[in-house]
């Protein structure tokens, strides 16, 4: 007779530290940090070339625009990362 197979296991992780969980809530943080840097950063920016231009404040908004959709995408970047980050 022969022996049943067995399903081979997955690796156990041990089980997380507090510092691990501390870090992985400073790393939400952080993506938080840089969307809202870069929507100030793309303001600043824009009103900087409406003050040196003369215009409405046209470049003011449209600095705004990049900046959050740059913030966007690098909150998000930041949040995939850290979710397939194999030490994680």
């Amino acid at each position: 007779m022969t022996e049943p197979q067995r399903k081979p296991r997955a690796p156990e992780h041990p089980p997380e530290g507090y510092f691990a969980v501390r870090l992985r809530g400073l790393m939400n943080v952080g993506a938080g940090n840089v969307f809202a840097s870069s929507v100030i950063a793309g303001l600043l920016l824009g009103y900087g070339v409406d003050y040196w231009l003369g215009t409405a404040p046209l470049a003011m908004l449209a600095g705004g625009l990049l900046g959050f959709i740059g913030g966007m995408h690098n909150a998000h970047r930041l949040m995939q990362a850290q979710q397939h980050d194999p030490n994680g």
